[in-house]
């Protein structure tokens, strides 16, 4: 449950529990970075070749999204209107998508 205190009007912090990520999501994210890491160094290879450069772009942006989606996020609710929305682990604030108030994280 995350504690709330008030900052100002618009800003406010939470306090938040970082969950434990388990054994299995770590070599998921292992195995993402990977898989990710060698598809932009095989679009860079696409790159310099003039044919290749069409598939290198679809290739690059395939690796980068995959990288993304390696990346440790927790879903956090934002204090303002309720809405869930993932956030990265390491992440000291947060813009709100919906109402557009800040919110910083103290984690635990």
């Amino acid at each position: 449950m995350a504690e709330v205190s008030v900052i100002t009007n618009e800003k406010l912090a939470i306090e938040i529990e970082r969950k434990k990520s388990g054994f299995a999501s770590g070599v998921g994210r292992i195995f993402a970075f990977v898989i990710g890491g060698f598809g932009v160094l095989i679009s860079l290879l696409l790159f310099a070749t003039i044919i290749g450069i069409l598939p290198g772009i679809g290739l690059f942006f395939m690796s980068t999204g995959i990288i993304y989606l390696g990346l440790g996020k927790q879903q956090v609710a934002c204090p303002h209107c309720k809405k869930k929305q993932p956030v990265l682990k390491t992440a000291e604030n947060f813009n709100c998508p919906k109402c557009k108030n800040l919110t910083i994280i103290n984690w635990k």
